[in-house]
C-alpha cells in the first residue's frame, strides 16, 4: 500500500490543495513501512495533482481540509481519501501502520471527529484503513 501525506513543516499540511509537497510511504502486506521519498507539488492544479497520485501509485491519501472537487477528482482516480487529519507526520505514518488514523485522535479542530463528505455532517468515519 502506497500512502501520501501532505508535508507542511513536518506537520500534515493543513489545506491538501496548495500543499506544495508530500511524503510517500509504501507499506509491505504486513503494514511495514518498506520505503519513503518526498514528492514535490509546487503550483500543480487540481486535475493535476490527482493525476500525479495516480501515476505515482498511491493507493491512500491521508490530508487535512480538501475541496470537494479535488477530493472526487482523486476517488474517480481510484485513491481513497481520508481527509481532515491533522498532526506531525511521523505520528500520522505510525497511526497509518497501526490502523488506527481514523479513531479520532488526529482529526482537525472544529471537525467534530469526522465529517461524513456526502452531506456535511458530523460523525463517524469510515471503516479504518
Amino acid at each position: 500500500m502506497k500512502v501520501a501525506i501532505p508535508d507542511w513543516l513536518g506537520r500534515v499540511s493543513p489545506v491538501f490543495d496548495v500543499a506544495a509537497c508530500v511524503i510517500l510511504v509504501d507499506f509491505d502486506d504486513q503494514s511495514v513501512e518498506s520505503g519513503r521519498r518526498t514528492e514535490e507539488f509546487g503550483s500543480l492544479e487540481f486535475h493535476e495533482r490527482a493525476h500525479r497520485l495516480s501515476d505515482l501509485g498511491v493507493d491512500v491519501l491521508v490530508c487535512g481540509a480538501i475541496s470537494r472537487p479535488l477530493e472526487a477528482l482523486l476517488q474517480a482516480a481510484g485513491i481513497r481519501v481520508v481527509p481532515l487529519i491533522c498532526g506531525p507526520i511521523e505520528k500520522v505514518v505510525e497511526a497509518v501502520r497501526n490502523r488506527t488514523i481514523e479513531n479520532g485522535q488526529f482529526a482537525m479542530p472544529g471537525c467534530c471527529r469526522r465529517r461524513r463528505r456526502r452531506r456535511g455532517r458530523c460523525g463517524r468515519g469510515d471503516t479504518a484503513l
